[in-house]
C-alpha cells in the first residue's frame, strides 16, 4: 500500500520479471487495464486507507473515498474470474482533528454490496504489531485513546461458491487462535528480509514509508493458499514492497503486481531478486 495512486495518472513500466510473474510501477488502474478479462483467481491488496482525502471528524464516512476507490474495483471485477476472490485490507482511521474514528472502509464495503454484484464472504482480523509502534496523536501523545493492534481484511466475491481449501492454511496460526479461525496472528516467513531496512539514502522519506507499511509475506500467502491452486494467477495492484509477489513466487502461483511508488517497487525488486539467488 502506498498513498499516491490516482486513476489514469501515470504510465505503467516493467520493473522486473520472473518465470512466475511481473512487477510493474505505475497507476493501479492503468496496471489492471493491461491484464486480460477473467484471468485472475485472486486479487489480494491493500489500498490507501483514506485515498487522497484527509481523515476528518466532519466527514467520517468519506463519500469521496468511496468514489475514488470505484475505478479500481471496476477493473478488479473485470480481471477476476467469475468465481474469483477479492481480499482487501481496508481499515478505520483516526480523524486528524478529533479523537474519533472515520469509517470510510465500511462505507466502501456497503456501497460495493449495495450494487448487488458482490458478496462479503467473511472478514479477517490480522494482529498487526506495526500499529503498536505507530505514533498516534490520540493514543501515544495525549493518552486519550488506546493503540490499535488489529487490521481488517475483507473477503469478497461475486458468487458465494468460490474455490476454498481450508486445509491449505493449517499451520499458519499460533496458540492464540483456532486452526481455522479468522483472527490471524502471522509471523515473518522465510521470504521476509529485514536487511532491506538498511539501504542508505531516503531524502524523500518514501523508503521509510514503504517499509513501515510492509506486511509479512505470510499474510498474502495465507490467502493464496486458502483461495488458489498452483499455477493460478494472483494480482496485487497496490503491492508496496512486494509481499504478494514473494508469496506467489514461493508457492508456485503466477502473479502480476504493481505499485505507484518508485521506492516501494525498488525495494520489491531487490527482494524478488534476492529470492531468486
Amino acid at each position: 500500500m502506498t498513498p499516491r495512486s490516482t486513476p489514469g495518472a501515470a504510465a505503467v513500466r516493467t520493473v522486473t520479471t520472473t518465470d512466475g510473474g511481473t512487477l510493474t510501477q505505475g497507476d493501479a488502474v492503468g496496471f489492471l487495464r493491461t491484464l486480460p478479462d477473467a484471468t485472475a483467481r485472486l486479487v489480494v491488496t491493500s489500498p490507501w486507507f483514506t485515498g487522497p482525502f484527509p481523515a476528518s471528524s466532519t466527514d467520517p464516512t468519506s463519500p469521496g473515498f468511496v468514489k475514488w476507490l470505484d475505478p479500481f474495483l471496476t477493473e478488479i471485477g473485470r480481471v477476476l474470474r467469475p468465481d474469483g476472490s477479492l481480499v482487501m485490507e481496508l481499515g478505520c482511521c483516526w480523524a486528524k482533528d478529533a479523537p474519533v474514528r472515520t469509517v470510510q472502509n465500511f462505507s466502501a464495503i456497503g456501497d460495493l454490496l449495495a450494487g448487488g454484484e458482490w458478496h462479503l464472504l467473511q472478514e479477517f482480523y490480522w494482529y498487526n504489531p506495526g500499529f503498536l509502534e505507530a505514533d498516534v496523536e490520540w493514543a501515544d501523545r495525549r493518552r486519550e485513546r488506546l493503540d490499535d493492534c488489529v487490521s481488517m481484511w475483507f473477503w469478497l466475491a461475486r458468487t458465494p461458491d468460490v474455490p476454498v481449501d481450508v486445509r491449505g492454511v493449517r499451520g499458519f496460526q499460533n496458540h492464540l487462535t483456532r486452526a481455522y479461525g479468522n483472527f490471524l496472528v502471522l509471523g515473518d516467513s522465510r521470504a521476509d528480509d529485514p536487511g532491506q531496512d538498511d539501504v542508505p539514502g531516503d531524502a524523500s522519506g518514501e523508503r521509510a514509508l514503504a517499509l513501515a507499511e510492509r506486511f509479512p509475506v505470510a499474510l498474502p500467502e495465507y490467502f493464496i493458499r486458502l483461495l488458489t491452486r498452483e499455477g493460478e494467477l494472483v494480482v496485487d495492484p497496490f503491492a508496496g514492497t512486494g509481499a504478494t509477489a514473494l508469496a506467489a513466487e514461493t508457492t508456485g502461483r503466477a502473479w502480476a503486481c504493481n505499485d505507484f511508488s518508485d521506492e516501494a517497487t525498488g525495494i520489491a525488486e531487490r527482494r524478488i531478486d534476492a529470492l531468486r539467488r
